[in-house]
């Protein structure tokens, strides 16, 4: 028992020594960008014109809907062999998805 304190306790200092030797050696800027808000990548300051475009978003959404349609295979994949329609109709409806981003020209990665 004395030999389980004794570690928690070695420990402990340890964790402190560390935490304290880190605030004492951090470099300490407090310029204008180092306390604004991080927002992903942009400058906070400045016009409010300069937005991303609305590509980005696009793009992430159709990852989203497509990365959940791959886990409804898997779902599908593991049942019996009665699920076959279903399989088919999701297929196609994934595939005509696919067209319909394709021909609205949403699948562009040029900006």
């Amino acid at each position: 028992m004395l030999v389980l304190i004794m570690v928690l306790l070695f420990t402990l200092v340890l964790l402190l020594a560390f935490y304290v030797i880190n605030f004492v050696l951090s470099i300490k800027d407090m310029g204008k960008n180092k306390i604004s808000a991080f927002e992903c990548g942009f400058v906070s300051v400045g016009k409010i014109q300069n937005s991303f475009s609305i590509h980005f978003f696009i793009m992430m959404l159709m990852f989203v809907i497509f990365d959940l349609e791959i886990v409804m295979f898997l779902g599908i994949l593991v049942s019996d062999l009665s699920s076959y329609v279903s399989f088919l109709l999701m297929i196609f409806f994934i595939l005509g998805g696919f067209y319909m981003e394709w021909w609205y020209g949403k699948l562009v990665w040029v900006i």
